[in-house]
């Protein structure tokens, strides 16, 4: 049998994939992932302040990031979201943080969010507490990472 392991450590996701052996030996002594972390430079990103341990509000998120577009705005919701919660986004939770930063709401919510599954930048989640709920994809995180540069949203 196979197992699939994956830590997330400030921004840095590393999987670990093999028999049970494999995956205690790994786990026995962790000595192979402080090597890991010092070969790992952080590049421009939100992470930066997050890697010596800050949370960052998620105003704050909005002055780093600077999201001009509805779809930019969707997506730092529901990284945020992703990141300090562990959770998925809800309509809900996006006019509550609309409201928060005092951003025109868009007047079509899901065809903004329509548009960021299209593009592969979210997905649908199912229910989360009764409401349709949606879920950034890696693609998404990236995307919000690098400060909306490399993919047109």
């Amino acid at each position: 049998m196979t197992y699939r392991v994956r830590i997330s450590i400030g921004g840095l996701e590393i999987e670990i994939e093999g028999d049970k052996e494999f995956i205690e030996e790994k786990f026995s002594d962790l000595s192979w992932l402080d090597k890991v972390l010092e070969r790992v430079k952080p590049h421009e990103s939100i992470k930066e302040g997050e890697l010596i341990g800050e949370k960052l509000s998620f105003t704050e998120y909005v002055d780093e990031l600077e999201p001009e577009t509805h779809p930019q705005r969707f997506l730092t919701i529901a990284y945020y979201l992703h990141k300090h919660e562990g959770r998925d986004m809800t309509y809900d939770d996006v006019k509550d943080y609309y409201q928060r930063v005092r951003w025109p709401t868009p007047k079509n919510l899901s065809d903004v969010m329509s548009d960021l599954i299209k593009d592969g930048f979210m997905e649908e989640a199912g229910k989360l507490n009764g409401k349709k709920a949606f879920r950034i994809l890696r693609k998404g995180i990236k995307y919000v990472e690098n400060k909306f540069r490399g993919e047109e949203r």
